[in-house]
């Protein structure tokens, strides 16, 4: 049977302070609405349950229109559900990441997947339907361009400064699928690979199209459906909160205040993920996205040299709302505008700034959703599994600093339990038997002792580094053995599913990957698991 290893969030420390508080429902309940568990769903359904006919409708145009070339794979025919008011979402998102990006990519819709399940199973009567949500309106090309596989990055290395992710062109991917061929060489499912390249990034048009085509074949077993929010009709769903941002600035007042308030609620520093502008919105024009700042009662387009007078801006926007575009701080209050959704899964800086959100949501009237931080996944073969055995280590011991892991190893060993603890102790012992008894006689002398124990105490630490250095020497085998296991569990120093990509293991493994990740995701239990693969 493969080992399934349940971390403890204190243990892998992967999380931010504040997300993982909120995991440990500490300090942050006035922060958010319910915590995650199965039965805080049953609340979440009625909050929601007035979500109106007409945005049901708009959406489901607008998810039959996106995904109108996919009506083959099995979520197509969940897209008519979401007019039933008994039909609701779970959503995950992310950016659109070349050729996925990271490991946790995979994991995040995995886990949408899995939820939606299980409320099926928990509540029989309503529908469930997981969405990925493509951040296609997002403007961080260097974020997205490039992905790492064995060691190699590949990357699409050209200027698209301001430009709409979802927007760039994918004509220029030759020279990716050309260095795929050669990596990919020899690999069991080497073919599957390159034709899911190919199908994605060199006959889809734009990264939006080509995210789209390759999450529908990824996940062509499954009931995801993936949505790309840049739409006018779903704009129009946003365009109140969009004018009452540019009007009245609402957002930088109420979540600021939001944040003073979680500050203190800790005794130390806190990290604050996401501070508000004083406009939290940018501008769509051509493909690219401006941020919009208001002086001396114009609206200006930062990077655009454009100025709006107040009254023209506003009636600009009134009629058309799909020229606007919600910053990281909005982003969320658009995607609860324009879907029945009940959880939102995101990565643990993700929710750290939804917990700064709760009073806006409340300022505008909208169900605050319940909070999943997605799941964290390390994969890790028998081999190394059992050299983790050999070494009388745990793999828990894999998430200290590599220093403090060495140090715990070596100290471990037999040759310094025998060399230094046990005759450090014994002597120290009799040093201080021997202070009681010459204290009797004179104090003075018990001074002495005490200067005599100090000497060799730092005597003895000096012996013990180069005791140390010793047994490193005759364990240098199994410390490159520790060395090489840590570098795959931190690639680079980065941990393992936010460094390589899921072709790394569809390489040698084709979608049986995909379905071993299914069957192992626990998507109630925030823990940290391990798995072997």
């Amino acid at each position: 049977m493969k080992r399934n290893i349940s971390v403890e969030m204190n243990t892998s420390g992967h999380l931010p302070d504040i997300t993982y508080d909120y995991v440990q429902d500490k300090k942050l309940k006035k922060f958010y609405g319910r915590s995650f568990t199965i039965e805080n769903f049953k609340n979440q359904i009625f909050d929601k349950r007035n979500f109106s006919d007409e945005k049901r409708k708009i959406l489901v145009e607008v998810l039959k229109d996106q995904n109108k070339n996919f009506q083959h794979i099995n979520a197509y025919n969940e897209i008519d559900l979401l007019l039933k008011k008994n039909s609701y979402t779970v959503t995950t998102g992310h950016q659109l990441s070349l050729f996925t990006g990271p490991l946790f990519f995979i994991y995040k819709i995995i886990q949408v997947i899995k939820i939606c399940d299980e409320l099926k199973d928990n509540y029989s009567k309503y529908n469930f339907i997981p969405i990925f949500w493509m951040a296609s309106e997002d403007h961080d090309f260097e974020e997205i361009k490039s992905f790492n596989l064995y060691e190699k990055t590949f990357s699409y290395d050209y200027n698209y400064k301001n430009f709409c992710t979802g927007k760039i062109k994918t004509l220029q991917m030759s020279s990716i699928y050309n260095e795929l061929k050669i990596l990919f060489k020899g690999k069991p499912n080497e073919k599957a690979l390159l034709d899911l390249f190919n199908k994605s990034y060199k006959k889809e048009k734009n990264f939006s199209d080509a995210t789209r085509s390759l999450v529908y074949e990824l996940f062509k077993d499954y009931n995801i459906l993936v949505l790309d929010p840049d739409d006018h009709r779903l704009k129009l769903s946003f365009k109140d909160i969009a004018l009452d941002e540019l009007k009245n600035f609402s957002t930088y007042n109420i979540v600021n205040n939001t944040i003073k308030k979680i500050k203190n609620s800790y005794n130390k520093k806190v990290k604050i993920q996401v501070n508000p502008r004083i406009l939290n919105l940018f501008y769509l024009s051509k493909s690219k996205r401006y941020r919009i700042e208001f002086k001396e009662d114009e609206y200006v387009l930062i990077g655009k040299n454009i100025t709006f007078k107040k009254d023209e801006f506003i009636n600009h926007i009134e009629s058309n709302p799909n020229s606007i575009s919600p910053n990281v701080i909005l982003r969320p209050l658009y995607q609860e505008s324009i879907l029945p959704n009940l959880a939102y899964v995101g990565g643990g800086s993700e929710i750290s700034y939804w917990l700064e959100l709760n009073d806006l949501f409340k300022f505008y009237s909208l169900p605050f959703p319940i909070l999943v931080v997605r799941k964290s996944l390390l994969l890790i073969n028998k081999r190394d599994f059992e050299k983790i055995d050999n070494l009388n280590l745990k793999i828990q011991d894999f998430f200290l600093k590599k220093d403090q892991l060495i140090r715990k190893f070596l100290k471990s060993s037999d040759e310094y339990n025998f060399s230094l603890k046990n005759i450090l102790h014994s002597h120290t012992k009799n040093i201080d038997e021997l202070k009681k008894e010459l204290s009797s006689i004179d104090n003075s002398l018990a001074s002495v002792l005490e200067a005599l124990k100090t000497r060799h105490e730092k005597d003895f630490n000096s012996l013990e580094k180069k005791v140390i250095k010793a047994i490193k020497l005759k364990n240098s085998q199994k410390l490159k053995s520790i060395d090489k296991i840590f570098e795959k569990i931190f690639v680079n120093g980065t941990p393992q599913e936010r460094f390589l990509n899921f072709s790394h293991f569809y390489a040698v493994y084709g979608h049986e990957f995909i379905d071993f990740i299914f069957s192992i995701i626990e998507p109630f239990d925030s823990r940290l698991q391990v798995c072997e693969i």
